[in-house]
């Protein structure tokens, strides 16, 4: 069946960013790779969440575009060779491989590995077989992912790895195979099977490319630690001040500064959770943005995309925090209200048992109008 949008921009111009579908990318300071999934949400199923799933637990990158609409999605469908939404290339232009998970139909559960990258695909497909899976031993050509303008070999390469999951496969990676919205968004949904499928794929590419195992270190954006007192949310300070914003003077004329780790904390966690990708000028990509969800109010989607959106912005800007909870409340009665209330503590005192809350209302456009600071 033809696409129904040629390209993402005749698309954007005919859907909602945050209301039909959704874009999310993590582009990993160090990384040499990339997991990806350009039809997920419920245009194929499973499929963001497999490539968001093996990209966090290798320290990979990651980009998904999702599919949020209540029916229909498959209109969101824009073939691989043709996909150009520009977010995608800002992950793919520093990833060395590239893992392009895909959904196809079919009751059986099987595999159909494609791209350019044989030598990657031969060692997942080896992977898979030896834990269970089925793999097909041909790819259909409409299938093949072997096209230089596919997605999956836009990478510095030119190679990439095109992973086909049939319907059937995806359903035993989640219970009762229920592949709703609802069901895939909530990571206690997932069998065992999905673990073990992820893992095949994670250990081929951990094979080939040892430097994209797990670090025990942090590889994304850094941060710098309490010590410091600053961070990527643009809070200066040296040793145990930092500067409060936004900027004051306190009772005595002076620059207002925090002096507790509590305090930095929370400060830190707000400028993450407050700020709309593009509003800081030092760091264009710093931010959570949330704003998209400000027109769901009685949509059950909109607390799934703030909650996504919350957490993929504290590992990236503040992975030396711990966030223990993330409860988005959105306004039936006030249309373009959202409350997000943030439970952080510090990961590296983990004998403390204190939780730092902070609580964010948010209007149309971003603009925070209250907080415990």
């Amino acid at each position: 069946m033809a696409d129904t949008y040629a390209s993402y921009a005749q698309l954007a111009a005919a859907k909602t960013l945050g209301v039909d579908y959704l874009i999310s990318s993590r582009a990993v300071v160090g990384a040499r790779g990339a997991h990806i999934a350009v039809h997920g949400g419920a245009i194929e199923p499973a499929t963001s969440q497999l490539a968001d799933y093996c990209a966090e637990v290798s320290g990979s990158s990651y980009y998904a575009f999702q599919g949020m609409m209540s029916g229909g999605n498959s209109a969101l469908h824009i073939t691989s060779t043709r996909f150009d939404e520009p977010t995608v290339f800002q992950v793919l232009r520093a990833a060395e491989w590239t893992v392009s998970w895909h959904g196809t139909s079919g009751a059986e559960q099987i595999t159909y590995i494609g791209g350019v990258d044989t030598e990657l695909g031969t060692a997942i497909r080896e992977r898979l077989t030896s834990v269970g899976f089925l793999v097909a031993p041909t790819t259909p050509i409409e299938i093949d992912g072997d096209d230089p303008l596919n997605i999956a070999n836009r990478n510095q390469r030119g190679r990439g790895v095109q992973l086909e999951l049939s319907r059937g496969l995806r359903e035993s990676f989640y219970a009762n195979g229920d592949l709703t919205l609802a069901s895939t968004a909530n990571p206690d949904n997932r069998t065992n099977a999905f673990f073990a499928y992820a893992t095949a794929v994670l250990t081929a590419v951990a094979e080939l490319w040892p430097q994209s195992r797990p670090a025990t270190t942090s590889t994304t954006q850094p941060v710098a630690g309490p010590e410091t007192a600053s961070s990527t949310a643009g809070y200066p300070g040296a040793g145990n001040l930092q500067m409060r914003m936004p900027f004051q003077l306190d009772a005595m004329g002076r620059v207002a500064v925090l002096t507790t780790l509590d305090e930095m904390l929370v400060q830190r966690a707000r400028g993450v959770v407050a700020t709309v990708p593009g509003d800081y000028v030092g760091e264009p990509a710093f931010g959570a943005d949330i704003s998209d969800a400000l027109f769901r109010p009685s949509d059950p989607i909109a607390p799934m995309i703030i909650t996504e959106k919350v957490q993929s912005a504290m590992r990236l800007w503040e992975p030396d925090s711990v966030v223990t909870a993330i409860t988005p409340i959105v306004q039936d009665d006030q249309e373009g209200i959202v409350d997000v209330r943030v439970d952080v503590a510090q990961s590296n005192s983990p004998a403390v048992e204190t939780e730092h809350t902070e609580t964010v209302h948010i209007l149309p456009g971003g603009r925070v109008i209250g907080s415990s600071l």
